[in-house]
């Protein structure tokens, strides 16, 4: 095989994974945003929804440092599969548990699982091209389609067949897509073995600043994002139905997909850093203003463009700021501690809203987002 077909294969990785995270994530997020109601209708309380998305957010980060091990020691491809094949397994137990905590339970071995593939992901995408922006704007942008489309589908079925059948027919999605993977992914790494104390000598000064900052970025992401309060704000304080918050998580899904091809350009121009100190504070800042005005709607839409924007930046900044042969590792170690920080988020912002409001949270969220920002002003980014 040549260097021309090689490239071209290498190239096409990037669409596989895009599209096949988007069939995942649209079949995921058809359900996604109601499961903190669901486990409410299972038994749990408030308290116990906080702390199983602390679980959720810990459990998809701590195990990046071993996915950052096995990715530089046994390649990208097989880290990404291998997991793709169990999720289906999971998700079949979750859909016919009776009592909250086995769905937990159940979605933390997802959450590793997911957590074990990060660095393989993100160490493919950035070593099958040389436009890295634009790799990750297509990449973000189909996970944006999924997110988008998949509440969309879920407010049209879930009064029809309910979340139960979404979760199995998610199953049946991972499934497919492990297949698909297993037959198109190209490896793309060339070293086996890092040199002695590469990894420590990485381990500098520059990197653990922009570790800082992306420890912030993460904490709001655990509280507006990923975490369950910017549903049950829509649902307890704004009275919203369940299909009209899955219609508004959609409608801000479609901007994300629409606006992550801009991102990638946007970030192969001006550069990382400067799109993901500025995005990170008009996303958390948005959030802000959508809780203190009684849920102005188009505040919380545009917010997601602006999420969108810091994945794009963050994993270019990130690949940048890495060599191949030690990447998945730093990967790993950033994607870990990042999340060991910000799995208290859910955790202190249900304390929040307990004593001082649904508001509260999101008061917090904008606070981390000043911090991430001022922390990364600090980072030296390699030209």
């Amino acid at each position: 095989m040549d260097g021309g077909e090689t490239n071209h294969l290498k190239n096409r990785n990037v669409l596989v994974l895009s599209s096949t995270v988007s069939l995942i994530l649209l079949s995921l997020y058809s359900w996604y945003y109601l499961f903190p109601l669901y486990l409410k209708e299972l038994g749990a309380s408030d308290r116990e929804v906080g702390i199983s998305y602390a679980l959720f957010t810990l459990g998809f980060t701590l195990a990046q440092c071993i996915g950052g091990y096995l990715t530089d020691r046994f390649g990208r491809k097989w880290v990404i599969i291998l997991p793709t094949y169990f999720f289906p397994i999971f998700y079949l137990l979750l859909a016919v548990s009776k009592v909250w905590y086995l769905p937990v339970i159940f979605y933390l071995f997802i959450a590793v699982g997911s957590a074990i593939q990060i660095p393989a992901f993100t160490s493919i995408i950035a070593e099958s091209t040389k436009r890295k922006g634009k790799a990750f704007g297509l990449f973000e942008f189909y996970i944006a389609l999924g997110i988008a489309f998949g509440p969309l589908i879920g407010s049209v079925l879930i009064d029809r067949v309910g979340i139960r059948t979404l979760i199995i027919s998610t199953a049946v999605t991972c499934l497919i897509g492990a297949i698909l993977r297993h037959i198109f992914l190209v490896e793309t790494q060339q070293v086996k073995q890092p040199k002695k104390g590469a990894v420590k000598t990485s381990l500098n000064r520059n990197f653990g600043l922009f570790l800082l900052s992306g420890a912030f970025l993460f904490l709001v992401f655990s509280i507006s994002i990923h975490g369950p309060f910017m549903t049950l704000f829509q649902k307890e304080s704004l009275k919203f139905s369940e299909s009209r918050i899955n219609l508004l998580f959609a409608i801000g899904g479609i901007l994300s997909a629409l606006s992550s091809l801009l991102g990638g350009s946007m970030t192969d121009k001006l550069g990382g850093k400067k799109i993901l100190g500025m995005s990170v504070c008009l996303h958390s800042f948005l959030l802000f203003l959508w809780s203190s005005l009684s849920g102005f709607t188009p505040f919380f839409v545009i917010s997601f463009a602006f999420s969108q924007f810091c994945y794009i930046a963050y994993q270019v900044v990130i690949t940048d700021l890495t060599e191949e042969e030690t990447r998945g590792r730093l990967i790993g170690i950033f994607g870990t501690t990042t999340g060991l920080i910000s799995s208290l988020g859910p955790i202190i912002g249900m304390q929040l809203k307990i004593h001082y409001g649904y508001k509260a949270p999101f008061y917090l969220a904008f606070g981390f987002g000043i911090i991430s920002f001022l922390i990364l002003q600090c980072v030296k980014e390699k030209k």
